[in-house]
């Protein structure tokens, strides 16, 4: 018997479209290969979304129904179960747990965000913000006890300070732009 893990981000995205309506996998496809927010952070293949599609239904986050259809004599349509449901709004007010989680999970999760009321935004980015600086504080220790003949170490920690440094102050922004777009 195989273990249910947990989804991905991709997996994420998948019942994030889902729960905004029920629709079958090619509708799905569409959607991911034609939407330009997917397009810019997210490549999906048609065999991949069928993959993963089948994955979350066998680990109860999604269920399918076949329908009758127009083109098609029958059609798998997918709706989100409350299990999915509630996994899905627990994944999207929870922040990222490591830095290069930022670019895939957390970008995942704006994108829903976006479209919640101000204050779940606001609360999820100041969440990682606390945590962006824990990290920064730590790199920052870390880097302070490397000896100053160890080159290459400190240009790494060098890289993650920075690197932190600037997600923070990108998710400043973030929390910049929406206040701005809300007046």
């Amino acid at each position: 018997m195989s273990r249910k893990q947990d989804p991905l981000s991709v997996e994420y995205i998948l019942l994030g479209i889902i729960q905004k309506q029920p629709i079958h996998a090619y509708d799905l496809s569409k959607i991911l290969s034609t939407q330009e927010d997917f397009r810019i952070i997210w490549h999906f293949n048609q065999s991949q979304l069928y993959a993963i599609l089948d994955k979350i239904e066998k680990n109860g986050l999604i269920q399918s129904k076949i329908i009758s259809g127009d083109a098609f004599p029958f059609k798998k349509v997918y709706s989100l179960t409350n299990f999915g449901s509630d996994m899905f709004q627990q994944w999207i007010m929870e922040p990222v747990q490591q830095p290069r989680m930022l670019r895939s999970d957390f970008l995942a999760k704006l994108y829903f965000l976006k479209d919640e009321p101000q204050s779940q935004f606001s609360s999820v980015v100041e969440k990682q913000i606390v945590i962006c600086e824990k990290w920064l504080l730590d790199y920052q220790k870390r880097k302070e006890m490397i000896s100053p003949e160890s080159v290459y170490p400190q240009i790494v920690f060098d890289f993650r300070i920075k690197s932190l440094e600037a997600m923070i102050a990108w998710l400043r922004s973030c929390m910049d732009l929406v206040q701005q777009s809300a007046q």
